[in-house]
């Protein structure tokens, strides 16, 4: 029995000795890598969100991270999301939460997301593992082409996972998760698009001002060559100051128009509904940009005022049980036409 009992803890998930080398070494990939582009934050407490969703996508190499994205948003209802995949073979195995359903637990890390399979564990699916907590119970299905969350009660999802068992067969096993498994179990942090969007912004505006200063800089050493051939040479003066004065003028030129770039105007339009948004206590679910057209909606609280509202380019499109939808005018416009078709 305890050596079955390991071998089933050895399939729910990567181990706290399990190195990052082994995990690339089994042609397997999962979003904690993202962490090593930038530092996340520590890692708090576990929880389990009561909304958390899951599924199964096929795989295409290199684009793992986009179908996820689409996958998660779309069982979410929601653009704005925290996930956490594990892709091996040809399937990715997928978690998900709204990132609003985070907001109270910022630096918490579900233990589920700890079991996703990995290459070892391919040949020991189907997995039901179960918790059974204070106030809710929770079951997730594993297999090799399914992934399924279940909530209730504890009599409820035990039934379930005994039914679940004699589906599948004797293949299947349950693995409960109490406290001190958990513990063993080594944290897999939610990743959410949102940091590396920030992290992106950042990026381009340092570029952007590395870029202006180099401009500026070529410039200067421009001007002061010219000025030191003018010195040593004292042949047409007027002539040498006139193309140094183009040449300067030209790459001024050339600064400005890279310092007013579409992307930049893009970037600052973005910030702007944003920060209108943050002083409303309201959240981006639509912002597109095509053919120089940019359209956005937004869910605020209906304490919202109308002045607000309209100082931020926006206006309210209908009025929910979760808040006021408002956009702006192209945005309704793209709607009404949506509702013609």
């Amino acid at each position: 029995m305890m050596g079955q009992e390991e071998k089933q803890e050895d399939a729910g998930g990567i181990s706290a000795s399990s190195s990052m080398e082994d995990i690339i070494a089994s042609e397997s990939s999962q979003s904690l890598m993202r962490s090593l582009v930038g530092n996340i934050g520590d890692v708090g407490d576990f929880y389990f969100p009561p909304d958390v969703v899951g599924g199964v996508c096929p795989r295409v190499v290199g684009e793992e991270e986009t179908i996820v994205w689409n996958a998660a948003a779309e069982a979410c209802d929601s653009e704005r999301v925290h996930i956490v995949w594990q892709a091996v073979g040809q399937s990715i195995w997928y978690l998900a939460v709204r990132s609003s359903d985070l907001a109270s637990h910022t630096r918490s890390w579900c233990p589920l997301a700890a079991l996703l399979p990995t290459k070892e564990d391919i040949a020991n699916l189907p997995v039901c593992y179960t918790y059974f907590g204070d106030e809710l119970a929770v079951l997730m299905v594993v297999g090799a082409e399914e992934l399924h969350i279940f909530r209730g009660t504890a009599p409820v999802i035990r039934a379930k996972s005994e039914r679940v068992v004699r589906e599948h067969g004797e293949r299947a096993h349950v693995v409960n998760i109490d406290p001190f498994r958990i513990g063993q179990m080594t944290p897999v942090p939610w990743y959410s698009v949102s940091l590396f969007e920030d992290r992106a912004r950042r990026v381009l505006a340092t570029a952007s001002i590395f870029i202006s200063l180099s401009v500026v800089g070529l410039a200067f050493v421009v001007w002061l060559l010219a000025s030191l051939a003018m010195i040593s040479s004292r042949h047409d003066l007027a002539s040498i100051n006139e193309r140094t004065q183009k040449k300067v003028v030209a790459l001024m030129q050339n600064a400005q128009n890279m310092r007013a770039s579409p992307l930049r105007e893009q970037i600052e339009n973005f910030l702007k509904v944003n920060e209108g948004l943050l002083s409303l206590n309201g959240f981006l679910t639509v912002y597109n940009v095509k053919e120089k057209v940019v359209r956005w909606k937004a869910l605020v609280p209906p304490s919202a005022t109308a002045d607000r509202i309209t100082a931020m380019g926006g206006k309210s499109i209908e009025t929910t049980n979760k808040g006021t939808i408002i956009g702006n005018d192209a945005q309704i416009e793209y709607e009404a036409i949506r509702e013609k078709r």
